[in-house]
């Protein structure tokens, strides 16, 4: 039995003095694969993983030391960190306090994924040509999910927003570990047979490189690639990318963008449509309103040809009916002249012998006369 036994506090303060005087521990240059990096969002700091083949340490980069690095560390890079060791007395853990990092090469995980990425690209599974449309206004999508996850819940959360009539199908798809690789393929073959599908969505919300890896398979890849309807893969945050989202027919930055990309916004379209209609109905008015004045303006010049030709026909009129007039034997006589007519008819058309009986028709009356006399000239 020991003499005298040491609270948990004294274990990890006696820790921390070793640590903190020893001359290694104080300037370590450690090197591993990143993992698991993050920023924190209101300190500045960043928080990561250096790890092995068989090992794993935390690390951190104060906000001080983060501002002055021009390396900007990603999932999978294999780097070299600078610090030094620190015991958190607290949790009877420790970390490394890194204050200079650089790039070493590629880790194991992103070697594979570019090496995965190369080949797939060769064999033309990510050629556009081979990508298909996705439509324009789905009734109907599928998505596959952790059921439990961020994800289906911020692609419900959008889409119903956009367009409450949208058919929404989870497929409870394993989206992390060794058992998801074949749940994303059957479920993926599933929702295939269905057949009425507009579109499948690959849904997850993001995660370090280990995370994602079912979304890096070649198996997953080529699944998505040889499906026959519209596959959008909505995997990870904005600067994660998988090999699925190069494989799909279409790839969102998050499972929010996804919806966003594929659901119309109804509202914004019957803005449109009622605009578009305005639009018309102004243009429809202003083609009535040029129709009606070119048809007043037409009246007009009608109405002022109509006026010329009934003029121009009343002076014919008038003229003809002088002519008729000067043609009339009553104006012959009012100019002294008399008419002469035997039996009612001209007397010049007929033979005129002593005894016959005239009638002299004068401008203002008739006279009977008997000739006495015949003569020639």
């Amino acid at each position: 039995m020991l003499e005298k036994a040491l609270t948990v506090s004294a274990l990890n303060d006696y820790l921390k003095d070793l640590v903190d005087t020893d001359i290694v521990l104080n300037n370590l240059v450690v090197e591993g694969e990143i993992s698991n990096f993050k920023k924190s969002t209101t300190g500045g700091h960043w928080y990561f993983t250096l790890k092995d083949a068989s090992a794993q340490v935390s690390c951190v980069v104060f906000a001080n030391f983060a501002a002055r690095l021009k390396y900007a560390p990603q999932d999978g890079d294999l780097a070299q960190a600078r610090g030094k060791l620190a015991i958190f007395n607290k949790r009877g853990s420790y970390s490394l306090q890194v204050y200079f990092l650089e790039p070493a090469g590629l880790g194991d995980l992103a070697r594979a994924f570019e090496m995965l990425k190369e080949k797939l690209a060769k064999a033309g599974l990510f050629a556009p040509e081979r990508k298909k449309p996705i439509p324009p206004y789905p009734r109907k999508i599928a998505v596959l999910a952790a059921p439990e996850g961020a994800a289906i819940h911020d692609i419900i959360t959008v889409a119903k927003r956009r367009d409450p009539n949208l058919e929404i199908h989870l497929y409870p798809t394993l989206v992390q570990g060794d058992s998801a690789v074949p749940s994303i393929v059957e479920n993926l073959n599933l929702a295939q047979e269905v057949g009425d599908y507009d579109v499948i969505v690959l849904a997850r919300g993001g995660g370090s490189l280990e995370d994602l890896q079912a979304f890096n398979a070649e198996e997953t890849a080529r699944a998505v690639a040889a499906c026959l309807l519209p596959t959008v893969s909505a995997v990870g945050h904005e600067v994660d990318f998988t090999i699925t989202d190069f494989a799909a027919d279409l790839r969102a930055a998050t499972p929010s963008v996804a919806a966003e990309l594929i659901v119309p916004d109804k509202i914004e379209l019957r803005q449109k449509i009622d605009d578009l209609a305005d639009f018309l109905q102004r243009g429809l008015e202003r083609l009535l309103a040029d129709q009606y004045q070119e048809l007043d303006y037409g009246g007009q010049r009608l109405d002022e040809l109509l006026q010329r030709i009934l003029e121009k026909a009343k002076e014919n009129c008038r003229y003809l009916a002088d002519r008729l007039d000067d043609l009339n034997p009553l104006q012959i006589l009012k100019r002294g002249f008399a008419l002469v007519e035997k039996d009612d008819r001209p007397a010049v058309c007929q033979k005129i012998k002593k005894g016959d009986l005239l009638n002299i028709r004068l401008v203002d009356g008739r006279v009977e006369a008997k000739t006495l006399n015949v003569w020639k000239n």
